[in-house]
């Protein structure tokens, strides 16, 4: 058994959270004290079921720590499946710290994601290599709704210290700010704007270039200590490779997490010499990009047919007269899966669900069109993802609209 503990910390919703597990991460990165697995605690917004299964798969209590170098283990966002404890050194967790905050430089962060997950996290471990707090949107963690008034209040607190204020975004935190006056001209403040946990799509984009906003879209992962990927280019000293016989992404460099809390098996068949062996399908572009081209597991076979789901989903968020789609698949040894999308229409177009579905069946083949359930707003986790799981539960229960 090694020597080093791994303390649970509890995180309440709202600013009492970040306050709570910093001087802990900040010890942890430090050495000074123990290994730390943040924990949300459960509330209005963040249910049991939730919270039980982010100790299962941080196991705080019941399991000896993997190694003396792991200084957090996080939880993955658990948006398709059972979440996974990722076990992270300091030194996987600050190998950006110098690359994102700017060399010599001591930005102001304004924390808009929770804690418990990577995005959060980062925020303030470069907040902590910045010295200087980060200031926090009230409705973290589920604490109340996200809400432009309330982030433009928090980066006009941030640029009364300074002026190079940054902030990590989600993509459906980045449209709701973009829906308001308010949210728009605090985005424009904001001298980086992070976006990720989804991909960043042309058309949200296209937006925030009209509107005066510069996005950097990020790509990467719990394993890989959050986005090591901007705008397509790794970051200093991070390797990304394409697996010959998969075509699956492989990450390698200071930022790869040690492994998986409590699964030797599964550590060594996903972390080796090369890096992370991601579920992500790429290419890598004759300028260096990198262009994701889906996940590894986003294919179905029905009537024979390879469907990639993520590009129905692309499809779907593309059209003009859709505010945000999710596409999920209920799978039935009796019969073949089928696809199912859950879309929020913009106000003003009653013909936009059929639409979607007939533009999807157009661009992919009638295969490819999904089952279309109308929904007033996408299920989201706390850290901000979409809640698949819980999608796919509506689905299979054969309720058409939420």
């Amino acid at each position: 058994m090694v020597s080093r503990s791994l303390l649970r910390v509890p995180v309440p919703p709202g600013t009492e959270g970040p306050a709570r597990l910093l001087p802990a991460l900040a010890e942890a990165l430090s050495g000074v004290g123990p290994a730390i697995a943040p924990v949300p605690t459960v509330s209005s917004t963040v249910s049991n079921d939730y919270v039980m299964g982010i100790l299962a798969a941080l196991r705080p209590d019941d399991l000896p720590l993997e190694s003396d170098d792991v200084a957090v283990a996080i939880a993955t966002s658990g948006s398709t499946g059972q979440p996974r404890g990722v076990l992270h050194s300091a030194a996987s967790l600050t190998a950006l710290n110098e690359t994102v905050n700017g060399p010599g430089k001591r930005p102001r962060w304004v924390l808009a994601l929770p804690v418990t997950s990577i995005g959060g996290l980062n925020v303030l471990v470069r907040a902590l290599a910045a010295d200087r707090e980060p200031v926090v949107v009230p409705s973290i963690g589920g604490f109340g709704p996200f809400t432009p008034d309330a982030f433009a209040e928090a980066v006009d607190r941030a640029r009364r210290d300074d002026e190079d204020v940054r902030v990590s975004l989600v993509p459906a935190q980045v449209a709701r700010l973009m829906s308001s006056e308010a949210g728009t001209e605090a985005l424009r403040q904001c001298s980086r704007i992070l976006v990720g946990g989804s991909a960043l799509r042309q058309s949200l984009r296209d937006v925030a270039e009209a509107l005066g906003v510069s996005l950097t879209s990020t790509y990467g992962s719990t394993e890989t200590a959050g986005g090591c990927v901007f705008d397509g280019r790794p970051l200093h000293g991070v390797d990304v490779r394409i697996d010959d016989a998969s075509g699956a992404l492989i990450v390698g460099g200071p930022t790869v997490a040690l492994g998986y809390r409590g699964e030797p098996a599964l550590t060594q068949e996903l972390f080796g010499p090369d890096g992370f062996r991601t579920p992500d399908i790429g290419r890598i572009e004759t300028d260096g990009r990198i262009t994701i081209i889906g996940r590894a597991d986003d294919v179905v076979v029905i009537n024979g047919v390879n469907i990639g789901v993520t590009a129905v989903e692309q499809v779907l968020v593309d059209h003009p007269d859709i505010e945000a789609a999710a596409v999920v698949v209920v799978s039935d040894p009796a019969r073949e899966p089928a696809l199912h999308a859950f879309v929020v229409p913009r106000d003003g177009a009653p013909r936009a669900v059929d639409d979607a579905r007939e533009a999807t069946a157009q661009r992919l083949g009638r295969l490819a069109a999904p089952a279309m359930h109308r929904v007033g707003s996408l299920p989201h986790l706390p850290n901000g993802k979409v809640d698949r799981r819980l999608l796919t539960e509506w689905a299979a229960s054969g309720q058409e609209d939420h």
